[in-house]
């Protein structure tokens, strides 16, 4: 027995980490809603809507999320058929063409169902309301960066080492 007491309080202690790393998991995850979390709720708070411009809002928000979620698809299905010829050697010309045109549109129509998304919005409220999603939607596009993994290199206190030495 003694010599599997380390084993026993080893084990025990794994399965206690175990737990507590499944129960934050779980409680985190669980909280989120379903659609994007905070953004929707984020402006319901910022704006403060009444019960009527809630209701509107929780119904323009669904069918915008569901006209996106089909463009999102339609896009993935696209970028999917032009990396299937990645290989193809007889495929680069009008194929390739016609289908990053394809996904050109699809974006393009992404961006108007956002614009519109946000006009209808921005309908939905009073005056007061309308100067702070004015605010909203401006900061939210400043703070729009680079992609993650991509650091900007030029502007004022930005570092211009070089890039690392290649392997040999």
């Amino acid at each position: 027995m003694k010599k599997n007491l380390l084993l026993y309080v080893i084990l025990l202690f794994l399965i206690v980490m175990n737990g507590f790393y499944l129960f934050k998991h779980f409680a985190v995850s669980g909280e989120a809603s379903p659609q994007r979390p905070g953004h929707a709720d984020f402006i319901v708070d910022q704006l403060q809507f009444d019960a009527i411009q809630l209701q509107k809002f929780e119904k323009l928000e669904k069918i915008h999320r569901n006209k996106i979620n089909s463009i999102r698809s339609e896009i993935k299905d696209s970028k999917d058929k032009l990396f299937d010829k990645v290989t193809d050697k007889s495929s680069y010309g009008s194929d390739v063409e016609a289908i990053t045109v394809e996904i050109a549109n699809l974006e393009k129509a992404r961006a108007l169902e956002t614009f519109r998304f946000f006009n209808s919005v921005s309908q939905l409220c009073n005056e007061a309301q309308r100067d702070r999603f004015k605010k909203i939607v401006k900061d939210g596009l400043s703070r729009q960066g680079p992609p993650k993994g991509h650091r900007p290199t030029d502007g004022p206190g930005r570092d211009h080492r070089p890039p690392p030495p290649p392997r040999d």
